[in-house]
């Protein structure tokens, strides 16, 4: 009988193969005082045999011999003298690392992402040896260590989820996904509604405090098409006054007039966003005004801030171009799970291997097509879980018209109620019906501590003009990924811009100003 850790995590790959699925790859790491000899390495359940060059410790890091390991993995693996650069090969993607270099450059369908290690690849005694992490990462592996055994776990995840998933059918997971497609193509214009609060009061002042609550009001409109170029302006309100009230009543007099001014200015004009950008190409502007942000942030009006998304995902070690990929091309649910997967960092040799083959078998079971229920025209999937005052229940149907998803319903429930703890509840709900109008709350109650509500609701419609992707012609744009703050900020194309700014800092309270030359 499966535990409910591992049955958890199989009802998490299962969830996440219904929504969207994000990573950041695992890290690994050896006490810096290891040894140079005695670490094994295991790759998918079977100890690796090292001839003539052994894995080795060093700075916190093991390295492995790059041309056993990768080889073990079915790469390709080749090594240029004059370039000083090792390649490895396998399934359309390539691998580039170079002696005593920092960045591994990774090439996958005509995408190339380039991958800051925080180890360098060296030779010794004719070897040549690569930091086990971004090994693992760059062909989509976990890795994990076992200190007591000292041996390296690394395991293959997008070879045991093929393995896996090749023994079911699942029609109606891939019939969703196709719905899913939907939106990603052609031109779609979007419009919601959101409100939320949050009351923390009985956290910070106690049980019996009265409730004042944060709340916020909202308003999106926009363009997407193709899934990445956007064009979405939003309005929000905020209102602090209540909680900071009672946090403030009694102490010094409560809040300043200056303070009362800025609430006031949140709360009645709010914040106003909009945002443009090519979400493929990596490139995403944004543009904030209002009262509040010019006078408390220091933000001037009528001025972008563009951001590199490549980029940023690059400094954390992500491969964007992968993720867009998998987020604008066809769904693979095979590489999506994948890609969820090896984010687990095993740390038992004896057991790891097999309890992941277990979880991903059971998360492929819990979504197979006879585990939906069949009612009308509603294909049902449900599940529920419960053990040592933990509980969670999970509801997905699709509506069917003909063979394909015309809309779909999702509820989750999840509550705690452990000796020793407060008893917690968290309620989700989404839904879009077949004219693509879309619901979506969420609530969250923390006996009495915390309340926490969220609700939307919005339309996609069909769409016929294609968004704005860049700032307004003679707009002012500051690049904050830039590697130094520049000088003056780089004006689009068109008239010249008006605004010169002097240079970019950071308050002590965190904002970003500016000041005006």
């Amino acid at each position: 009988m499966h535990t409910l850790p591992k049955r958890a995590l199989a009802v998490a790959c299962a969830a996440a193969l219904l929504g969207t699925g994000t990573s950041a790859l695992a890290a690994e790491s050896v006490p810096a005082s290891a040894p140079s000899t005695g670490i094994s390495v295991q790759l998918d359940g079977r100890n690796l045999s090292f001839p003539d060059a052994a894995p080795e410790a060093r700075d916190g890091r093991t390295f492995l011999p790059v041309r056993t390991v990768f080889e073990a993995m079915g790469a390709e693996v080749s090594y240029s003298p004059a370039a000083q650069t090792i390649t490895a090969v396998r399934d359309g993607t390539t691998v580039t690392m170079a002696l005593g270099g920092t960045t591994a450059t990774v090439e996958r369908s005509g995408v190339t992402t380039h991958i800051p290690m925080d180890a360098a690849p060296y030779a010794h005694d004719n070897r040549t040896y690569v930091p086990v992490r971004f090994a693992a990462q760059a062909f989509g592996c976990a890795v994990g260590w076992d200190a007591g055994d000292r041996t390296v776990i690394l395991i293959d995840m997008e070879k045991l989820v093929e393995e896996t998933l090749s023994k079911y059918d699942f029609t109606y997971l891939e019939k969703y996904l196709a719905y899913g497609q939907k939106y990603r193509t052609g031109i779609w214009d979007m419009n919601a509604d959101f409100d939320a609060s949050l009351d923390m009061t009985g956290l910070l002042l106690g049980s019996t405090a009265e409730s004042a609550p944060i709340t916020l009001d909202g308003t999106l409109e926009g363009v997407m098409a193709g899934g990445a170029k956007m064009d979405a302006a939003m309005g929000l309100t905020m209102d602090l006054r209540p909680f900071l009230k009672a946090l403030t009543d009694g102490q010094n007099g409560g809040m300043s007039a200056s303070d009362t001014e800025l609430l006031d200015a949140l709360a009645e004009e709010g914040i106003h966003m909009e945002l443009r950008g090519d979400l493929e190409a990596g490139q995403l502007y944004i543009s904030l005004g209002g009262a509040f942000l010019e006078q408390a942030a220091g933000l001037p009006a009528d001025t972008w801030y563009s951001m590199d998304m490549s980029a940023i995902y690059e400094d954390i070690g992500l491969d964007y171009g992968a993720l867009m990929e998998m987020t604008t091309g066809d769904v693979d649910y095979t590489a999506l799970l994948s890609l969820l997967l090896s984010t687990v960092e095993p740390n038992d040799k004896d057991t790891a291997y097999s309890e992941l083959t277990q979880a991903v078998d059971l998360a492929a079971q819990l979504l197979r097509d006879d585990a939906w229920a069949v009612s009308g025209n509603d294909r049902i999937l449900h599940y529920a879980l419960e053990q040592d005052g933990v509980a969670a229940d999970f509801t997905f149907t699709l509506t069917m018209r003909g063979d394909d998803v015309s809309a779909y319903d999702l509820s989750v429930e999840l509550s705690a109620d452990v000796d020793g703890s407060a008893p917690m509840s968290i309620s989700l709900q989404e839904s879009m019906d077949a004219d693509g109008r879309m619901e979506a709350s969420m609530q969250c109650d923390a006996a009495g501590l915390m309340d926490l509500e969220f609700s939307m609701s919005g339309r996609y419609t069909e769409g016929k003009t294609a968004p704005e992707t860049e700032p307004p012609k003679g707009a002012v744009v500051v690049d904050l990924t830039a590697p130094e703050a520049p000088a003056d900020p780089v004006p689009t194309s068109g008239d010249p811009a008006e605004v010169v700014i002097d240079k970019i800092y950071t308050t002590g309270g965190g904002f970003i100003g500016v000041t005006e030359g």
